[in-house]
């Protein structure tokens, strides 16, 4: 059997602090079943974003960010994708849609030599935007039924 890695840097949210987050909060949500964040824009300018930085990630492999999102209206488009993968320079590998209507949301990308990337998330302007069941793991046919709970799992 095949165990699948997970490599965001806090898949059980005991403390969900981004590495990085302009112009938003962000608080644990959810339960120990189904954890997650919720993401809130503190004003109604675009650009607010909560990031991760994942390293140590295996060069070369394609990998897929899955998480599953709350409700992002269409309205809100404003803010661009609601994930976003970018290198360690900035420069963007992947985006999701920019709405959705509770749903799971995935970024497939092929990891950079240095084994780094930042994970974006955007939320909607003043209200709560939730993202739970968040991985990182290999790309794969049967990542679609992998959420986290179900599957053998390491968390590196």
């Amino acid at each position: 059997m095949m165990q699948r890695h997970n490599w965001f840097p806090n898949p059980t949210y005991g403390d969900p602090k981004p590495t990085r987050s302009i112009d938003c909060t962000v608080h644990q949500w959810g339960s120990p079943n189904n954890p997650g964040i919720i993401l809130r824009h503190s004003s109604d300018t675009a650009g607010g974003y909560a990031g991760w930085v994942v390293s140590g990630l295996p060069a070369g492999v394609k990998c897929a960010f899955i998480a599953s999102c709350g409700f992002a209206d269409t309205t809100d488009t404003f803010r661009g994708p609601l994930l976003s993968v970018k290198d360690s320079s900035d420069n963007v590998l992947a985006d999701s849609k920019t709405w959705a209507n509770n749903e799971r949301l995935r970024v497939g990308l092929t990891v950079p030599s240095d084994g780094v990337v930042k994970l974006i998330f955007r939320g909607r302007t003043g209200k709560d935007t939730a993202f739970y069941q968040i991985i990182c793991t290999e790309a794969g046919s049967d990542e679609s039924f992998f959420t986290g709970g179900t599957m053998p799992l390491q968390n590196n």
